[in-house]
């Protein structure tokens, strides 16, 4: 009572320390990063090494197993997975999650570090980088002109340093150009002629283009800097660099090879709308503001090519685009809520002073809880307005009490101050108890692990923050907006509370509500009956549901992604996405623009066997349909175009995880059986009706060429197997063997061999080796040179050959495709050697997620009974309100089904909010039972005197909560599917949970009262000590 006349007596204090919140509040809000999600580390990390013109077995022979071996020992390691591909070895590590990733990276670089010297000479050193989900490119844009060769020079030498100078970009990525190179093409006859070979031009052109500090001299007074400079300064003096030959004397270079300027092999094709381009891709650091560096780029962008109008350029993908519309949906949906809340208040209480000291209250609570989340460096992201939104409707249930129990006192004729002191200390405890009982179901989702931890942890803060903030202004500021903004309410004469019944039970509504009421707790059979049907009729729905990790969204992008056999050009692979564009074009008219590259990219997952289209949409509300269902009818578009594996899916920057719907690893000693077995397998469960994009990672066998040394035919002409390969390899592939910087500019200096080399099998067995006696021999004669079939990778787990099958459900029921594949698996008779077990499916994932969720939710409720005890001092009152969880908890997913949603992480964290929710207007009705029972009313007198009475502040907080939902539900914006879930279980478990509070606790109230009044009679009998299983009470 004390609490509420102090903060009223010192009207000034309090209003100047709300007018700082209020400031402070609107300060933070501006001034909080923009982000998608919130910062999220993943316990992984990936070691990647490439070793050109090797195929899959020689780098899973040469570097995989090397590293591999490295890395197995490593602390905290969870599983060890390893892709060898066509010039590309790659590991993924995956710690458990209590991992410290600090630790594991450096541990990790230290032990890739040890393993550097085995690796083959011509291998890159190994790259180690841990998996950082903020890291994603935020813009993406095309540079567009007539030279790609010189928008490459332009982008490198221009755009790239000036981008990455801005504040919290961490690199800027170049694909899609070429650059110039010396090009020194030999003449197999003339090195023969010579006695020369590739190897011997290369080391002796490094050797001759060098400049070395030769130290110092002195000069007079001067001391000089002495440098050897032999460095070529044009394509002149390549051409003319003078070549030793084995015999003595030299030889020009001209004369014995072709030297030119020419582009080097483009290892990439990015087209946008058709027309080839450049991309540049800025990636921020992690932590940083997407949409302000999104900005800055732009901007940069804009700066630095207005002034050139042969260039042109246009924006690919731009997050922060779909950030911003995210974040102004959700703060639309705020601000509803806030609106439809004041309506809701108005139209039950009919009083515009009391509706103005709630009003004005909510946008303090939720500028407070903006303050609490610039100091706690929390962005303004999905999870985080979601919270601000959920709570919007939350935030006015403590006012409501309070203000519902002032207004009651004024009514009854209470001056001012007293109506205000006395109604805001009669139910401080309800409010914070009912604050508490809320809060405590965020605690173990913010300190669960995994997953559900790292997404839900800022939502949780933000929501706590919000109800506690609310908590502190309904008894601090609403008392004192009351004391001011009730003074025009009509005054009676004063009638103590308590002396029977109100004239609100007088109503005929009331009066209604009172016979309904003493049916039931008089037939107490009738409550328990509708329980079990709401509970049975609830878990019926629930099944039909179907499950899923997170919701869908729509972020108007379609993928295409093209895999196509080892040893396609970038040309064939150009021309399959050149026929996705035209039928892209031919049957999307929602599409805006398309974007494919082919080849290497800024993702070390690329290849030139593999390529992707992205098909940018219009923005959501000027189409009919969404991306999934764009995606579904391009899937079946595609059908006709053969000779590449062709997977549609929906673009999505929110994928929680990479694993498959469909997921099955075959293992085994035998490689060959493996791909066999998978294939088969593969073929089968592709026949099922939702499985969609089912492939092995075995892949199709491709052709290669192989080269068997005849060890004992090379042995005679003084070969070994290493020399043959490095001549081969040499006069194939070539190599860099300086470097000429020319007008400000670098240029390789390529040494290859002769074209026509390349351009047969009889021509490679033609092929001329030098011999030790001077000599030289055909390829054929030391080595066969045959073609035979290899895989395009080799996959291992935790250091075992593994073949992985994988697919995805379209209808997105992950548990339904997961339990056919299963039963497909069972009947299968696997060959002798290999063994099948289930690899990472989002159905697995769904199943860890729902345990930690579940886990989460049995802590919260025993940290309610806690609360309830504590505050009720009473074992069995907390068990009378919480018997109103298995009908709210199950009948809040009872709609899920029938609105076309799932039961996911987001639905089920909903379920968790409710148990702490759904208890407070019970809290409410029982404490004021208490109440009058202490007055001297028996039980069914106090309950029927004290619910009516309390059945406005219930459908108050109720509807408030509800209306502020309706937004949340109803919203059809962009980013509006990932809270949507959650919106359906809260508003019905609202609906649900407020009719079962104003019937069904009042009997579940009755038969605990009951039960413990027998225990009590018990105890008395037997002579025990009598435990406090219920307040004591004047009368039975």
């Amino acid at each position: 009572m004390k609490f509420a006349q102090t903060f009223i007596k010192h009207h000034v204090m309090t209003i100047l320390l709300y007018i700082l919140v209020v400031v402070f509040g609107f300060y933070s809000f501006q001034n909080l990063p923009l982000a998608l999600m919130p910062s999220m580390e993943v316990p992984a990390a990936v070691v990647y090494a490439t070793y050109p013109g090797a195929g899959p077995e020689d780098i899973e022979q040469q570097v995989t197993k090397k590293l591999e071996g490295a890395v197995a020992g490593l602390s905290g390691l969870d599983t060890l997975q390893s892709t060898s591909s066509e010039n590309m070895a790659m590991l993924v590590i995956r710690f458990t999650n209590d991992t410290d990733m600090d630790q594991a990276m450096t541990d990790l670089r230290d032990k890739v570090a040890q393993v550097k010297s085995q690796l083959p000479d011509d291998a890159s050193d190994p790259t180690v980088m841990s998996i950082d989900i903020d890291s994603m490119p935020v813009v993406q844009v095309a540079l567009r002109g007539n030279d790609l060769a010189s928008l490459q020079s332009i982008a490198e030498d221009e755009i790239q340093p000036a981008l990455e100078r801005l504040d919290g970009v961490a690199s800027v990525d170049i694909s899609g150009g070429y650059e110039q190179e010396i090009a020194v093409h030999t003449d197999a006859s003339r090195l023969k002629g010579y006695n020369l070979t590739i190897s011997s031009i290369g080391q002796q052109l490094g050797a001759d283009n060098i400049a070395i500090p030769g130290g110092e001299l002195d000069n007079g007074s001067q001391t000089l800097a002495v440098r050897t400079d032999g460095e070529y300064s044009s394509i002149d003096d390549v051409k003319n660099a003078l070549i030793s030959l084995p015999a003595g004397g030299t030889v020009r270079l001209s004369q014995i090879a072709d030297v030119s300027m020419q582009p080097k092999d483009q290892d990439a094709i990015s087209k946008v709308d058709g027309e080839e381009c450049i991309i540049l891709s800025v990636n921020k650091q992690s932590g940083s503001n997407t949409a302000q560096i999104a900005e800055l780029a732009k901007a940069e962008f804009d700066s630095l090519l207005k002034s050139n109008d042969s260039l042109q350029w246009n924006i690919v993908m731009d997050q922060s685009d779909y950030i911003n519309m995210t974040v102004d949906n959700a703060i639309q949906n705020i601000w509803m809520g806030v609106l439809f809340a004041a309506i809701v208040l108005f139209l039950f209480l009919r009083d515009f002073g009391a509706t103005m000291a709630v009003t004005i209250a909510m946008p303090c609570c939720i500028l407070f809880t903006f303050l609490i989340m610039n100091v706690l460096g929390i962005t303004l992201n999905m999870m985080s307005l979601g919270g601000i939104t959920l709570g919007v409707g939350m935030i006015v249930d403590n006012s409501i009490v309070v203000l519902e129990n002032i207004f009651t006192y004024r009514a009854d004729g209470y001056d001012r101050l007293e109506a205000c002191t006395k109604g805001t200390g009669e139910v401080i405890g309800a409010v914070i108890a009912s604050t508490l009982t809320t809060v405590a179901v965020f605690l173990p989702i913010a300190l669960s692990g995994g997953m559900a931890g790292m997404m839900f942890k800022e939502f949780c803060i933000t929501i706590v923050a919000l109800l506690l903030s609310s908590l502190i202004i309904s008894v601090t500021l609403v008392p004192l907006l009351c004391y001011f903004l009730l003074g025009s309410t009509k005054q009676k004469s004063v009638k103590p509370q308590g002396s029977g019944a109100t004239p609100i039970t007088e109503k005929p509504l009331s009066r209604a509500y009172r016979s309904s009421l003493n049916f039931l707790i008089t037939h107490r059979w009738a409550g328990v009956a509708l329980t079990v049907v709401i509970c049975i009729v609830s878990v019926l729905s629930v099944s039909q549901a179907g499950m899923e990790l997170i919701p869908e969204m729509d972020e108007g992008q379609v993928s295409v992604t093209v895999s196509m056999p080892n040893g396609s050009t970038m040309e064939d692979t150009a021309a399959i996405e050149d026929r996705i564009a035209a039928i892209a074009v031919d049957t999307i008219p929602e599409l805006e623009q398309i974007y494919y590259s082919t080849g290497s990219s800024t993702s070390i997952m690329s290849s030139s066997s593999g390529a992707s289209v992205t098909i940018s949409l219009v923005d959501l509300d000027q189409r009919d349909r969404s991306s999934a269902d764009i995606a579904k009818q391009l899937r079946h578009d595609l059908q006709d175009i053969a000779g590449c594996e062709l997977t549609v899916s929906t673009s999505s920057t929110m994928s929680m995880s990479t694993d498959s719907d469909i997921s099955v690893e075959l293992t085994g000693d035998d490689y060959d059986q493996l791909a066999e077995t998978a294939d088969d397998l593969a073929n089968r469960i592709s026949a099922l009706p939702d499985a969609i994009n089912v492939e092995s990672s075995a892949g199709e066998q491709t052709p290669r060429v192989a080269v068997k040394i005849n060890r004992e035919n090379a042995s005679r002409f003084g070969l070994n197997a290493a020399t043959i390969g490095g001549l081969v390899r040499g006069e194939l592939t070539g190599s860099t063997a300086t470097t000429l910087r020319m007008n400000g500019e670098e240029y390789d200096v390529t040494v290859a061999g002769d074209e026509d080399v390349a351009t047969s099998l009889d021509a490679l067995r033609s092929m001329q080796i030098p011999t030790m006696t001077g000599g030289t021999v055909p390829l054929s004669m030391v080595a066969d040179v045959y073609t035979e079939l290899s895989p395009q990778s080799i996959a291992r787990k935790n250091q075992k050959e593994t073949v992985t099958i994988t697919g995805e459900s379209e209808s997105g029921d992950s548990n339904a495709i997961k339990a056919a594949v299963d039963d497909i698996v069972a009947k299968y008779e696997l060959p002798d050697g290999v063994e099948v077990g289930e690899g990472d499916t989002a159905a697995s994932q769904i199943a860890e997620t729902t345990g930690t969720l579940m886990l989460a939710l049995a802590v919260a409720i025993m940290l309610v009974y806690f609360i309830l005890a504590t505050q009720f001092n009473s074992f069995s009152l907390p068990i009378a309100i919480m018997l109103i969880l298995p009908i709210g908890l199950l009948g809040s997913m009872i709609l899920l089904w029938p609105t076309g949603n799932h039961v996911s992480m987001v639905a089920l964290l909903g379920v968790i909010i409710l148990a702490g929710t759904v208890v407070n207007s019970s809290i409410v009705l029982i404490d004021y039972t208490l109440q009058r029972r202490q007055r001297g009313e028996d039980k069914n007198t106090a309950i029927l005197n004290a619910c009516p009475r309390r059945v406005r502040p219930v459908l108050m907080t109720a509807m408030t909560t509800i209306l502020g939902l309706v937004p949340m539900v109803c919203s059809s914006g962009e980013g509006s599917e990932m809270m949507k879930p959650m919106g359906v279980v809260m508003m019905t478990g609202m609906v649900i949970s407020t009719i079962a509070t104003l019937f069904i606790t009042p009997v579940y109230y009755s038969l605990t009262d009951s039960v413990a009044a027998r225990l009590s009679g018990l105890l008395k009998k037997i002579k025990l000590p009598k435990f406090n299983f219920h307040k004591k009470n004047p009368q039975q």
